[in-house]
């Protein structure tokens, strides 16, 4: 049906690469040695040296990997053509050699020359370009960019045989290309994975790609055979393309506007039993149809789907254990019970206990829909799909996503049902407790009518780097506060004038993090009250170098000693300090006050008033800084 529909097409972007420089090199040094012979042997010596070049070069290529070396008709017309082209540009060197020696020039001949040789290779990527532009202008405005996901139930045993957004009126169709049907491993290979490839095959998507969507689409073509029901479906559906959230796609940025073209959000496609379509996206459902009428085929083309699909598997390719895991699919009864879960609402909450930090969660449910939650709002009931996957992320440096919960979700709704006594109205909770702080701890009860079940069928994933990463950070936040906690403590000793106990704190600290710069921010102020500005200045090195990695830190250290140099009248000293504690944090307001107050006390007052307006933009306030700016750095009290 879609045979006559033409498709996004990817274009080739041109280029001169390496490709034709070789060549090229190879024929400007040939044209080089061909002036020598010219000019000192005659034309006849550098037409035959042209000739055996071409010979030689073009019987390597041509003869490269065959046993057979006779000499063919094809061999020599590339002999021909290569002798040709390198005698054409050989002309040029012969103009030049006679204009050496004769003097004499034909400009017109040489002009023509010049313009095939040149004009034409140029002509011939100038219209490659403009061709590739066109076809890349072409595609972006008539085709979107769609990422699309397509499941069904990896039970129903699927062979698709195609799906289509199509544009009927103008014949264009999207590009999706399907591959053969994913392989149902058997339990025992199942058993033999690790978790992580276990999981994936149990939910893998069986496509997932950026498709090309033509603009307009008006039909959704789709047909398929399902193993298990013993179905086919060739199916076409009407297509809402009006419903679709159309943007502006920003990257690449270094390409024009026009030629990265549109795209929209995700759709996803679900294919239930019985021929049930379901396509949506986060904003809203496309396409929901509980069922489809099954076409009927021929008994060759059925069991011509059924070869394709069995031999797809390895441990199902043989044909007695795929037809005794057909009767087994439909004994169990897990596809219909999943269809159930799939589109049930129930009142549940979550509540997480023991974890640290400021963490929120990944959730993907039982209806294929994912999004992201803070704890808060789990904490709510609400009628929500069943969680299949939860992943748990904290917020550090950047988001570390160190844990998975990846739960069997019949499992979780037979439990719910025992406790609920199939209930749907009751509200049940899902209480997580990481015992210990750990995960290896962790344990997920049930809660529902003054009853609850310790939880078990599910697994958990932990990236032991990302949980490393994580523990760190929480060390270092733990560090950090400790530090911050033990400084004000300090500070507030200070002002109480117990310089001992002040300093203890201080050690406190180094022994903590002997990297901390504001430890010996606050170390050199008490050295300042206790033992005065001269032991400050003896160990001025000392504290700079303390300081010299943590910017703020040194900035304050610097500003300290440019209020010791300040309060001695060593204005041009405090001065270059406060010039120093700017250029390390120019942020801080109080610092270029400082300057202003300096510049009024060294009667400059043009530069007391522009450093007074930078303290103010800054957001610095004070009384200095008032008086400074309305006597126009005349006076700072």
């Amino acid at each position: 049906m879609t045979k006559n529909y033409s498709s996004y097409k990817k274009t080739k972007e041109v280029y001169f690469g390496g490709d034709l420089a070789f060549p090229v090199s190879a024929v400007l040094l040939a044209a080089l040695i061909t002036y020598g012979l010219f000019y000192f042997f005659g034309v006849t010596v550098g037409i035959i040296f042209n000739v055996v070049i071409s010979w030689c070069v073009y019987f390597f290529m041509y003869y490269f990997g065959k046993s057979n070396t006779g000499i063919t008709f094809d061999f020599l017309l590339g002999v021909a053509c290569i002798s040709g082209v390198l005698l054409f540009v050989d002309y040029g060197v012969y103009a030049l050699v006679v204009y050496q020696k004769t003097g004499m020039f034909n400009k017109l001949y040489f002009q023509l020359w010049l313009f095939i040789l040149f004009g034409i290779p140029i002509a011939y990527y100038a219209f490659r370009h403009g061709s590739y532009y066109l076809a890349e202008r072409s595609m972006a405005t008539e085709y979107l960019r769609v990422p699309l996901k397509i499941r069904h139930d990896r039970e129903l045993l699927m062979y698709i045989d195609n799906i289509q957004f199509v544009n009927t009126s103008r014949r264009t169709m999207s590009d999706i290309k399907l591959e053969k049907p994913n392989c149902f491993y058997s339990e025992s290979e199942l058993n033999k994975m690790d978790s992580s490839n276990r999981n994936y095959y149990l939910v893998e998507i069986i496509y997932s790609e950026i498709i090309h969507m033509p603009f307009g689409a008006d039909s959704l073509l789709m047909s398929w055979y399902s193993v298990i029901e013993d179905k086919y479906y060739d199916i076409e559906l009407p297509f809402p393309f009006e419903k679709l959230t159309i943007e502006q796609e920003k990257y690449p940025t270094n390409v024009s506007k026009v030629l990265r073209g549109k795209k929209t959000k995700r759709l996803n496609l679900h294919i239930h039993a019985n021929g049930g379509i379901r396509l949506f996206n986060d904003d809203m459902v496309l396409i929901d149809l509980k069922e489809n009428i099954s076409t009927v085929i021929s008994e060759e083309v059925r069991n011509e789907k059924i070869d394709l699909h069995r031999q797809s598997h390895d441990y199902y390719s043989n044909p007695k254990a795929f037809l005794n895991l057909i009767e087994k699919i439909k004994t169990s009864g897990g596809i219909e019970e999943r269809f159930l879960i799939q589109n049930k609402l129930i009142p549940w909450r979550m509540t997480i206990s023991g974890l640290r930090g400021n963490n929120y969660l990944d959730v993907d449910d039982v209806s294929f829909s994912e999004y992201k939650s803070e704890i808060a709002e789990m904490e709510i009931d609400k009628l929500r799909f069943l969680p299949k996957k939860i992943g748990i992320v904290y917020r550090g440096n950047y988001l570390y996503d160190w844990l998975t919960l990846i739960f069997n979700s019949q499992k979780l709704f037979q439990s719910i049902q025992k406790l609920t006594d199939g209930n749907d109205e009751v509200a049940v909770r899902f209480d997580l407790n990481f015992e210990n702080g750990d995960e290896t701890d962790l344990q997920f009860r049930i809660i529902a009518n003054d009853k609850s079940i310790l939880f078990g069928d599910w697994e958990i994933q932990v990236k032991k780097d990302r949980k490393q990463d994580m523990v760190d950070h929480l060390l270092d936040s733990d560090e950090d506060q400790q530090k911050r906690s033990l400084y004000k403590e300090a500070w507030d000793l200070v002002f109480d004038k117990q310089y001992d106990q002040a300093q203890e704190k201080c050690d406190m600290i180094k022994a903590i993090d002997p990297r901390y710069g504001f430890a010996y921010f606050l170390e050199v102020r008490l050295l300042w009250y206790k033992e005065g500005s001269k032991a400050c200045y003896a160990k001025k090195d000392y504290f700079i170098a303390k300081t010299q990695h943590e910017l703020a830190a040194l900035a304050h250290m610097h500003n300290n000693y440019g209020c010791l140099y300040d309060q001695e009248s060593r204005y041009e000293e405090s001065l270059a300090e406060f010039e120093k504690a700017i250029s390390n944090n120019p942020k801080e307001g109080i610092y270029t006050c400082n300057l202003a107050e300096i510049y009024c006390k060294l009667n400059n007052p043009k530069k007391a008033l522009e450093a007074a307006e930078k303290s103010k933009k800054a957001g610095h306030q004070s009384t200095t800084l008032n008086a400074i700016l309305e006597s126009k750095g005349t006076r700072y009290v």
